[in-house]
């Protein structure tokens, strides 16, 4: 059962909480001090309108202020922090991770952030001016510098006085780290090791001296992959000396793969990877009016390999009744391929060192499919046409088989070839395809006509 409070909270829409600030500003201040940042982010972005955002972020906590623009899109978060002084800026990181507070200060002006860090603490300072060094896609980008580390020569009873005096500042405190005189990373071991060793033992003799650990310059890719395989619940940072700089947990690893999932989806259909609901309609336009006009110059190769069969489609009209479903199940079956290979590369499962048996499976896929298809579509265009019966049916069946194969070994080879190239596969592959599929479909088919027919 839900009190009177959580019901009320549960309820509260952006209308609802807009009458409470004309009517109930404390019950408004009380909802909202009990709401999660997400639940607030939520609020924020069922508003219509900016001004509607800006009233309610003058009732939201200074404690939750900061994590609930953060959950909100970058676009949207640019815009409200546009309009904060440096001194609502500044109470707004004091409640912050490091991480977070250093992604505040890069969305807001320069002029806002440079004042915020002058009246900083020097060693909050010198944190933020660290982590905002690092570009903001690698390990440095998403480390915090929040973290418990101890000299390797401490006893257990030592590490648990200092815990019990400073751990309580660290969120998400699952893992001691262990380091030598100058720094460098030793190991680490898990608070329950810690919790259950005996006291006079030395942490150097605890630590996994083979515990993962990330570069800071390494891509925030490699780092999912690290979570992935090794299973922690937070990583290690260490320079290119191996001094330990900061950590990675697994909450910012999930932004990573949600932020990296949707960036694949975008590019896939060619659209930019910061394409949102929140942008205005001329920047939206422009960025998916690029990738438009580049598709709308591999339509126009398809149309010119068509018109060079006019005489054959002018003589045999069913021809052109025929001619999209060449086209179209070539389409969906190098999508399939592309999809597969796509994915398995952003896994780092496929590499073009290892992509032979990949290959040769999504090929001979290809091959499978084109004679089933091939069978059936033949069959039907006989009965279809019956004029021309079975002649037609071949073309259009060697035209389908031919098709699929192709786009089975573009699927495949372009995203491979693109990735050898330094070009991101999911950025221009889908491009690619439909016009080798359209093409080679066409031409095939058109071609066939031309020669068995005609």
């Amino acid at each position: 059962m839900l009190n009177g409070s959580e019901e009320e909270q549960l309820m509260l829409g952006s209308e609802e909480a807009l009458q409470l600030a004309k009517w109930d500003e404390p019950r408004l201040h009380e909802l909202m001090s009990d709401m999660h940042a997400t639940e607030l982010a939520e609020l924020l972005l069922s508003c219509r309108k900016d001004g509607e955002r800006s009233i309610l972020l003058e009732y939201i906590p200074d404690e939750l202020l900061g994590e609930a623009l953060l959950e909100l899109p970058e676009g949207m978060q640019e815009d409200l922090l546009s309009d904060f002084a440096a001194g609502e800026v500044e109470e707004m990181v004091e409640h912050l991770d490091s991480d977070d507070a250093a992604d505040i200060l890069q969305a807001v002006d320069k002029d806002v952030a440079d004042e915020v860090m002058e009246r900083l603490e020097p060693s909050d300072r010198r944190e933020i001016e660290q982590l905002m060094s690092h570009d903001e896609e690698t390990a440095g980008g998403l480390m915090q510098a929040e973290l418990f580390k101890v000299r390797s020569d401490w006893t257990v009873e030592k590490v648990l006085q200092v815990l019990r005096r400073f751990g309580k500042e660290i969120e998400n405190l699952n893992y001691v780290y262990v380091v030598d005189d100058e720094d460098l990373l030793v190991g680490a071991f898990s608070l329950h090791a810690l919790l259950f060793a005996q006291p006079e033992v030395v942490v150097g003799a605890l630590a996994d001296r083979e515990f993962p650990r990330a570069l800071a310059g390494q891509d925030q890719e490699d780092v999912v992959r690290i979570f992935e395989k090794f299973d922690v619940l937070a990583l290690p940072v260490v320079n290119e000396a191996g001094e330990l700089v900061g950590r990675i947990t697994a909450d910012d690893v999930i932004d990573v793969i949600h932020e990296e999932a949707t960036e694949d989806m975008y590019r896939l259909a060619a659209l930019s990877d910061q394409d949102d609901l929140a942008e205005p309609v001329g920047i939206t336009a422009r960025r998916r009016g690029i990738w438009l006009a580049v598709n709308l110059m591999t339509a126009i190769a398809a149309s010119i390999v068509i018109a060079q069969f006019e005489a054959t489609i002018a003589q045999v009209v069913a021809l052109a009744v025929l001619m999209p479903i060449v086209a179209s199940m070539g389409g969906i079956a190098g999508t399939q391929t592309l999809t597969v290979i796509v994915r398995g590369i952003a896994l780092g499962r496929i590499t073009f060192a290892n992509a032979r048996r990949t290959l040769i499976k999504e090929v001979s896929v290809g091959l499978v499919s084109g004679v089933i298809f091939a069978l059936v579509i033949g069959t039907i265009t006989s009965l279809w046409f019956p004029e021309l019966g079975i002649r037609l049916g071949w073309i259009i069946a060697a035209a389908m088989l031919i098709n699929l194969f192709a786009a089975a070994l573009a699927g495949a080879m372009i995203p491979l070839t693109l990735q050898r190239l330094k070009i991101d596969p999911a950025l221009a592959s889908g491009t690619i395809l439909t016009t080798v599929t359209d093409v080679v479909g066409f031409f095939t088919f058109l071609g066939l006509a031309t020669v068995f027919l005609i």
